[in-house]
């Protein structure tokens, strides 16, 4: 009989038992002399003291003695019928849902956890609904409703998030990585389980780092690292054995069990099983004891024990039939059916596999469904339906490469090259023969190696910790002397720190004041240079215009009209840039005095679209405010009123066919919002328009006049009135340039 990859699973799923995180850890030794010495003065306390004692009690006896437990969870209820305390008695609810788990009576633990989530939710006790959301997904879990259990656990997670409770987080993720392993997705449980295992070591907690040690081994087992995963396994058990822990050694004994069992050594694999047996039966765990029953007739089969098999899992089939435990009897049923392969009986095979299979599915456990489809293609061969074979292995095969278990792997291809070889079929032998001898080698020789690599450190550990005990009486000693040490260099070190970054704020400091000097007067030359140069060029400016008017004069009878036009326009355009350089120039440095008076911006903006009208007759002006109000601004005249022109004509410029112009006052203020139809300014370039001597080549063009002024003028003119200039997208499609002007301007008239 070929070792069975699918106990693999109980490895991961027998870790169920330990993960009690949801409660407290283990009393120590002087916590339980204690509550036993309160015990026995139970009955001499009045009754409404009582329960505090009994709730302690349920949690005491809650894994060592399940059924005195549940007797004073009963007690306990009934004082709370009497003396309401709803927190300890959320308590109760949950850890005698715990009991009931552990003795596989379902029902009665979803009862008690419905009621504590009730009463929980009341109550507005989180701790109590974290833990009943976790014991309801265990019970999901243990009656093989897996999506259900994942969203339960998914909730119960998300209530310790909420109480930042790193512990409740471990476990619930531990969980849900069983989940996901059972259902096939090895790397989303190796994922989890690496989760939980960090947030276990931060914690320290004992107990969860024997959980989390298992988990570690069962990965390495599921690879085929047998030997590693023994190693785990015993560090394990030495934690759950110092906390007396007794359902985690019943799960932790079965487990070394299995791992010997695939380390091909039968004695060391039954008697491990067998003390686990009597661990489970004292703790009355029906479903653990199934598991160990099956688990006992998997190490018969192999050793040819063919009675001694049939019976173990005849009793692990009855037993999970009781609790019931579906997934546990797919598994079994898979198991009977080889057992009957074994016995030559290819029809009581059949029907066995068949309805493993069908349990399997239905459930939706993969690494239970590949284990099946090679057991049913042993069947079908042992039927004579050689072909029916063929394909079963085939998506065995396949779906055992998706599981990564090498095992089911290699006895496929082992069961294949047999079948091929018996219907003659030589090339097709061949490739399976040699693909079964190159899966067969890696896992040899990794079993090999780890063996090896096993025994090597378990004898050099014995040698190391009497080392160790020797050492540590002289490592506390310098552990002192070297934290001494490193207090007085820390401190010599934070203070000398403390200097350097003092002294390097100062020379920083020193030097941003001399690069800001430096660019400030930059910046300075520049607007004088800029300055000079436009007052410079109105002197010979104004010699050329005089000239030409004289000139122009003596040839008045025969002068050609459109030449003189064109000079003459080209004169003032160029006046009328330099002027708005200099007007930027001196709005910029603050040098040019407002002189504020009353300006109608109604009436203004009126004359403003009547000038625009003429000079751009495709375009539709159109003004849009209330003519009963007063919008009456004190402010600059001639300066407001460029800056409106300004801002006019750019919009007129690049509209399709139409510029509106909105005018509404809020609270303080003008606000004045002019769109326009044309191709709008792309977001990333509309803080540039703003910027001196700019032009927007994607959306301008260079025969629309102006040098890039018009909208930097208009700007700071508005900023020197107190408001503000921003720009947007417009629906009309192109852009939109909101004004806000204070009715009463803020600004002083500046010195010249």
């Amino acid at each position: 009989m070929r070792l069975k990859p699918i106990a693999l699973l109980l490895l991961t799923i027998l870790i169920s038992l330990t993960l009690v995180g949801i409660a407290a850890r283990i009393a120590p030794p002087e916590a339980r002399a204690d509550i036993r010495e309160q015990e026995t003065q139970l009955t001499s306390l009045p009754e409404n003291q009582q329960g505090e004692l009994l709730t302690a009690l349920v949690k005491h006896y809650r894994d060592n003695d399940p059924l005195k437990s549940l007797a004073y969870g009963e007690q306990a209820l009934a004082i709370f019928a009497r003396w309401p305390d709803d927190v300890r008695k959320v308590a109760v609810l949950n850890n005698m849902a715990w009991v009931y788990v552990s003795l596989s009576q379902y029902e009665k633990a979803q009862q008690r956890t419905d009621e504590s989530k009730q009463l929980a939710k009341t109550g507005g006790d989180l701790r109590g609904l974290f833990t009943a959301h976790t014991m309801q997904g265990i019970i999901y879990w243990r009656k093989a409703d897996y999506q259900t259990a994942l969203k339960t656990f998914e909730q119960a997670q998300e209530i310790a998030r909420q109480e930042n409770d790193l512990r409740g987080i471990a476990n619930t993720t531990n969980y849900m990585a069983i989940i996901y392993q059972t259902l096939g997705q090895p790397e989303k449980a190796l994922d989890y389980f690496m989760r939980a295992f960090n947030i276990q070591k931060e914690l320290g907690d004992e107990k969860s780092i024997a959980v989390s040690l298992n988990n570690i081994a069962n990965m390495y087992g599921t690879s085929g690292n047998y030997s590693l995963a023994l190693d785990y396994q015993l560090q394990s058990r030495k934690i759950r054995e110092e906390l007396n822990d007794l359902p985690g050694l019943a799960q932790i004994l079965g487990n070394i069990g299995l791992t010997y069992f695939y380390l091909k050594d039968s004695e060391q694999a039954l008697s491990y099983l067998q003390r686990s047996l009597g661990y489970y039966e004292s703790l009355k765990d029906q479903q653990g004891i199934a598991e160990i029953h099956g688990n006992l007739g998997m190490v018969h089969l192999h050793e040819h024990q063919l009675e001694s098999a049939l019976l173990q899992y005849q009793e692990a089939l009855s037993l999970a039939k009781a609790i019931p435990d579906t997934a546990l009897e797919a598994r079994i049923n898979i198991d009977l059916a080889n057992a009957y392969i074994e016995l030559d009986d290819p029809e009581q095979a059949f029907k066995q596999i068949t309805t493993g299979l069908e349990q399997a599915n239905r459930l939706g456990i993969v690494s239970i469904g590949a284990y099946g489809l090679l057991t049913l293609a042993k069947v079908e061969k042992l039927r004579g339906n050689s072909q029916r074979a063929l394909a079963l292995s085939a998506k065995a095969l396949d779906s055992s490469r998706q599981l990564q278990d090498k095992r089911i792997v290699r006895d496929a291809h082992e069961f294949r090259y047999l079948l091929y070889k018996s219907l003659g079929q030589a090339a097709q032998a061949l490739e399976s023969l040699e693909a079964f001898k190159q899966v067969n080698d890696e896992m040899f020789n990794s079993e090999s190696d780890q063996r090896l690599a096993f025994l090597l450190s378990h004898f050099e550990a014995e040698q190391q910790e009497q080392q160790i005990k020797l050492l540590q009486a002289d490592q506390a000693l310098q552990k002192t002397q070297l934290a001494q040490h490193t207090y007085q260099r820390n401190v010599w070190l934070g203070g000398l720190s403390v200097l350097f970054i003092i002294i390097l704020l100062l020379v920083n400091r020193h030097h941003q004041r001399k690069i800001n000097a430096s660019l400030n007067q930059n910046i300075q030359s520049q607007r004088e240079l800029i300055q000079a140069v436009a007052h410079e060029f109105r002197s010979p400016l104004a010699r050329v215009q005089l000239a030409f008017d004289m000139l122009e004069e003596q040839f008045s009878q025969s002068k050609p009209t459109r030449l003189i036009d064109t000079i003459n326009n080209g004169l003032g355009e160029l006046e009328k840039l330099i002027k708005e350089a200099l007007d930027f120039i001196q709005m910029e440095n603050k040098s040019r005095p407002l002189h504020l008076s009353q300006v109608n911006l109604n009436k203004m903006l009126g004359e403003l679209i009547e000038a625009n009208t003429s000079l751009y007759p495709d375009k539709a002006f159109r003004l849009e405010a209330n003519h009963d109000d007063n919008y009456s601004l004190k402010a600059d005249s001639t300066q407001i009123t460029r800056a409106f022109s300004n801002i006019i004509r750019n919009a007129a410029r690049f509209a399709r066919s139409q510029v509106l112009i909105t005018l509404s006052q809020e609270k303080s203020a003008f606000l004045v919002i002019i769109e326009d139809d044309g191709p709008g300014i792309p977001m990333a370039q509309r803080d540039r328009v703003f910027e001196p001597f700019v032009r927007l080549d994607q959306s301008r063009c260079r025969d629309s006049g102006g040098i890039g002024l018009g909208l930097a003028l208009a700007k700071k003119i508005c900023e020197a009135h107190g408001g503000t200039l921003t720009i947007s997208s417009s629906h009309l499609g192109g852009a939109k340039l909101s004004l806000t002007c204070p009715v009463s301007c803020k600004a002083s008239e500046n010195k010249q």
